[in-house]
């Protein structure tokens, strides 16, 4: 079993389960909100497959090999004010693209909730746990170049860009040139606390 991030000041980040599809649907069918993500706004047979999807991912993961959705709690009301997602792989347990060592991140948060850090203390959060208890190397995060607060949160939390696509590369069908970003486990983060 893999444990959960450690709850922050304000937030808990636990595995979204089905009971979260109508909370997801509020954003991820948000055209406000999917308009720097790698989909168009879901509708609800959309979000409930996509959640479906997601699930047998989480199940199916490995300490190794995972693809883990986060739902992101407000711990004051219990409310889902986003979700995040951390993956090695998008078929696990088999292995994918991203190299040995290193691990994927996405994040976002509803823009009712935009302006108070809630991503920066996520994202920070999934860091940490990413190469502390997972033991990754390096954390990688994609975003689309016109996404300037997220961009401002990746370097705020010491990304650094490491890799331009232009428009015509973008698999999405976004038509958005966007940058890869990319962040290297201090060496005062030492070992892995445990593969549970």
């Amino acid at each position: 079993m893999i444990p959960d991030p450690t709850p922050t000041e304000r937030l808990t980040l636990r595995p979204l389960t089905a009971a979260d599809e109508a909370a997801l649907l509020r954003f991820r069918g948000n055209p406000e909100v999917t308009r720097h993500l790698s989909h168009a706004p879901l509708g609800a047979a959309e979000n409930s497959t996509r959640l479906r999807t997601m699930l047998s991912r989480a199940e199916a993961s490995t300490p190794e090999q995972f693809d883990l959705c986060w739902a992101v709690v407000l711990r004051a009301t219990g409310e889902v004010i986003g979700d995040a997602r951390t993956w090695t792989a998008e078929a696990p347990p088999a292995p994918g693209p991203i190299p040995a060592g290193a691990a994927a991140l996405g994040y976002l948060i509803h823009p009712d909730h935009h302006g108070h850090g809630y991503g920066r203390e996520a994202a920070g959060a999934l860091v940490r746990w990413l190469f502390e208890d997972r033991g990754i190397g390096t954390v990688l995060a994609g975003v689309y170049e016109p996404n300037l607060p997220s961009r401002r949160l990746l370097e705020a939390l010491g990304f650094v860009p490491d890799h331009y696509f232009t428009a015509a590369q973008d698999r999405a069908g976004k038509g958005l040139p966007s940058w890869r970003y990319r962040l290297d486990r201090p060496p005062a983060a030492g070992p892995p606390t445990g593969h549970n």
